[in-house]
């Protein structure tokens, strides 16, 4: 009798990859024109975009409007118990990075107060326009919403999620 593998689809590349590139492709720019993703802002950001219970709260806090969160998103594993280890460990946002980048996805500039900033190069942009169904429809839902707390530095952030944390 053979098993069948049970598929965890947040640890699938191709997955993550799609939602790194929905948050770089919409968040990388300010409505001004400012770039403004370092990787601690792209660490954060998916975080945030995963956990959309999570995402609310620390809008709260932020005194931004929250969104409406469907029946299934609220009772996951991460809901009940975040894994709060995606939050201060780089190394599977530095992967992804790596890899879209070799890919030729992605372009970065160097500012000497911010550090390297990431956006989406035309080429990512052009496969941007393919997440627009399923899971990915709802993650840019999640990502308009977050789109609130962009103009915020990483500090005022961590500020917020560390509030949320506190709180339980």
């Amino acid at each position: 009798m053979s098993s069948l593998p049970f598929l965890q689809p947040e640890r699938d590349f191709y997955y993550n990859a799609g939602i790194l590139m929905l948050i770089i492709g919409k968040l990388a720019r300010t409505k001004r024109g400012k770039a403004v993703l370092t990787i601690d802002k792209i660490q954060t950001f998916y975080f945030l975009v995963t956990r959309p219970v999570f995402l609310n709260k620390v809008l709260s806090k932020a005194g931004k409007k929250q969104f409406l969160i469907e029946q299934t998103d609220y009772f996951t594993v991460d809901t009940i118990a975040p894994n709060l280890d995606e939050l201060f460990n780089r190394d599977k946002v530095t992967k992804l990075l790596k890899a879209l980048s070799v890919k030729g996805y992605i372009q970065a500039s160097f500012n000497e107060k911010e550090g390297f900033l990431f956006e989406l190069n035309d080429s990512g942009l052009s496969i941007l326009e393919e997440f627009t169904d399923g899971y990915y429809k709802k993650i840019n839902g999640f990502i308009d919403s977050l789109a609130k707390l962009q103009s915020e530095n990483s500090s005022k952030i961590s500020t917020y999620i560390n509030s949320v944390l506190k709180q339980g």
